[in-house]
């Protein structure tokens, strides 16, 4: 497996789980724009932070590179996807009542 394969693997995955978290708790989702347009600046920092923890933590120790993975890049990349599905929701359900 290359790393491009594997990178795409832990992506949708954690789409997957993103899309689970919002069918498994449909009241978790913010009620407001605003709430949604924080989860998804809070999603977007987090990017930034499980970045860096994610070049940090390869460099500290190679040999736990699967650990640093699972345990920031998977957290981060599904709280990503569940914000930006949060925030579409918010987006459809104005645009519905606007009709």
């Amino acid at each position: 497996m290359t790393a491009g394969q594997l990178l795409l693997a832990f992506t949708l995955g954690t789409a997957v789980l993103a899309i689970w978290s919002y069918l498994r708790w449909p009241a978790a989702a913010p009620a407001t724009v605003k709430g949604a347009v924080i989860r998804v600046a809070l999603a977007l920092l987090l990017l930034q932070v499980g970045a860096a923890g994610l070049g940090y933590g390869v460099e500290l120790a190679p040999a736990f590179a699967v650990v640093v993975v699972l345990g920031i890049v998977v957290p981060v990349l599904t709280y990503a996807f569940l914000a930006s599905l949060w925030f579409l929701k918010i987006c459809a359900d104005q645009v519905r009542s606007a009709i």
